[in-house]
């Protein structure tokens, strides 16, 4: 019991152990992540907490993490040579783990650092590898996301058709993040401004500020006003245009994003330069060199501060400066267009590889369509050929059938009264049990099916029409003998029944009509079988089949009829079944015998 006792308390420890761990391991996540983008500083001491406790648990995954979350905030802290170290360490950390998804989103994460960085022509490599791993890892969000990245330097490299159809292409796909929503509509924004369209502009930047506010996303938030605010410039709302960087420039100092608040003071110098105060220009100017090592300035933020130190000198004409400053702009533009033309080369090869990649994709459809086609086209053929030989095959048969029926319409007629071919079908309310007594003093020499225009295989109609003109068919034993008058009693009621045309009622049966008859099943069972060589259903089938096919071509109005009225017109519960044995008895369907006859009337 003791032992027991042990046991269940380990448990109970190991489990409030992990879920301690897991709670722990959640919090400096959760932490991390709400001081991303508003306190990086902070965040970065709780990214260090994550991957000492990850790395003490062998938490590998969360390990990864955690160097992931070092790179963001150290390139957000404007620490240039710890984001690459960081970023790499979580790339091999994923690698090592066999986490390709993971892998994915750190070297996107890297990506994105660098192209901030503006470094476009790596950015490139490692989006392109990021798109080949998101169609093996079928991530469409992923590559969906690069593809937008691919627009921004795009936008960039000054190619803003280019920019703009890609942003417009992914602005409805759904899937996305508020954060990637949000850069599809900053793209736009920088896009229709460069291409003078400010009013579209303007839509989304008022959305995009009101989303990033709601989601909490400073930095969003900064590029939305600073493109407000270059806006205003445009218009020569100066005051305005002031009011909304300022804006910006305090946001950016709370979340202590140098790289921001430096691209914030280069446009406000922009402003003073535009209002001629040059002094206040040069001065906000040199403080960002001042307060920043040259060396953390992205390139390009440092070549266009060279480039308004120039000219702002140049306006208060201290030209020694002035050169001083174009010579430093020149150099930096120098090494700016040398990687801007890499970058350009670099992506010009990546549309010749995505425009190869849809020309084969083209070339395959177009293939596979051509053989679409083709079998098509052979299937239309073959049903051509088929319907062909089937309508030939039907205008034999009709035409044999024809010749049948002006055979017996030439035969003479027996008896005088005998009128097979009645235009009126027998109504559905008479009753098969009425008396017959009244017509029995009445004499017929009339032969039960005679002269019939088609006859019906009793082995056809036994296997494939189970209708109810069978129903309670009894075998016939072929060992009982009928006396002569029984026999001719019966044949004689039979033959009154048939000139009546109750064969063409539903409750026509071998039951029915036995008790109709007074006899028995099997006594009118081995009558039909010895006299007529049928058994009852082909006697029934057979006169229903002769007698429709005589309506038919004499009776216009019961050709209009539909196969199924016409099925229950004769005794058929369902229009399949007289359609099959119709086709069985004359090799044609009902369908086309009407179509025959009318052209036949009409010609």
């Amino acid at each position: 019991m003791n032992g027991l006792t042990k046991a269940c308390s380990l448990i109970l420890l190991f489990l409030m152990n992990f879920a301690f761990s897991q709670n722990k391991i959640e919090t400096y996540k959760d932490s991390v992540k709400t001081l991303l983008y508003t306190n990086p500083t902070k965040a970065k001491y709780y990214s260090h907490k994550l991957l000492k406790y990850s790395k003490s648990n062998d938490l590998e995954e969360d390990e990864a993490r955690a160097y992931c979350f070092l790179a963001d905030l150290s390139g957000a802290l404007t620490q240039k040579d710890s984001a690459f170290y960081y970023f790499d360490k979580a790339i091999y950390k994923a690698n090592d783990i066999d986490n390709e998804k993971l892998e994915m989103v750190f070297k996107i994460n890297k990506a994105n650092y660098l192209f901030n960085e503006f470094d476009f022509q790596e950015a490139l490599n490692l989006y392109e590898e990021c798109s080949t791993l998101s169609k093996k890892l079928k991530d469409n969000n992923a590559y969906n996301y690069i593809s937008i990245k691919k627009g921004s330097i795009a936008y960039e490299l000054e190619r803003y058709q280019d920019a703009l159809k890609i942003y417009k292409e992914n602005l409805n796909k759904k899937g996305f993040d508020d954060v990637s929503k949000l850069d599809i509509k900053l793209g736009l924004v920088k896009t229709y401004i460069n291409l003078n369209k400010q009013d579209s502009a303007h839509i989304f930047i008022k959305s995009g500020i009101e989303e990033s506010q709601k989601s909490n996303l400073k930095e969003h938030e900064i590029h939305f006003l600073s493109q407000q605010g270059l806006i205003y410039i445009d218009n020569k709302d100066y005051s305005n245009a002031k009011i909304t960087f300022d804006k910006a420039l305090l946001i950016a100092q709370k979340i202590q994003s140098n790289t921001l608040i430096t691209e914030i003071n280069i446009k406000i110098s922009k402003l003073y330069s535009i209002q001629k105060e040059y002094n206040k220009a040069i001065s906000l100017l040199k403080s960002i060199v001042a307060d920043e090592k040259a060396s953390n300035i992205p390139i390009e933020n440092l070549s266009e501060i060279y480039y308004l130190l120039a000219e702002n000198y140049k306006s208060i004409e201290n030209f020694s400066e002035s050169n001083y400053y174009y010579s430093q702009f020149i150099d930096k533009s120098k090494k700016i267009g040398e990687k801007r033309i890499e970058a350009i080369d670099h992506l010009h090869k990546i549309d010749i590889n995505e425009s190869k990649e849809r020309e084969t994709e083209q070339k395959n459809q177009k293939w596979i369509l051509l053989g679409l086609t083709s079998l098509l086209i052979l299937l239309f053929i073959g049903f051509f050929i088929r319907r062909r030989r089937e309508s030939i095959q039907n205008q034999v048969k009709f035409e044999e059938l024809l010749l049948k029926i002006k055979d017996f319409e030439n035969q003479p007629v027996k008896n005088s009264e005998e009128n097979l071919q009645n235009n009126v079908l027998i109504s559905k309310n008479e009753s098969i049990e009425e008396d017959i007594d009244n017509h029995q003093a009445e004499e017929f020499e009339t032969e039960l099916v005679a002269n019939s225009i088609i006859t019906i295989d009793q082995d056809v109609n036994e296997e494939v029409f189970q209708d109810n003109s069978n129903e309670g068919e009894e075998t016939t034993n072929p060992h009982f003998i009928i006396k002569d008058e029984t026999r001719t009693e019966i044949l004689d009621k039979l033959i009154k029944l048939e000139e009546k045309k109750l064969f063409l009622r539903q409750d026509f049966t071998l039951h029915n009509v036995a008790k109709r008859l007074k006899t028995n099943t099997a006594y009118l069972s081995k009558i039909v079988n010895s006299e007529l060589d049928k058994n009852f259903s082909s006697y029934v089938n057979e006169l229903r089949i002769n007698y429709i096919i005589i309506e038919l071509k004499n009776n216009s109005k019961l050709r209009s009829y539909s196969i199924n009225a016409i099925g229950e017109e004769i005794g058929y519960k369902s229009p399949e079944s007289f359609t099959k044995y119709f086709k069985i008895a004359t090799g044609i369907s009902p369908s086309i015998y009407i179509k025959k006859i009318n052209q036949m009337k009409e010609s």
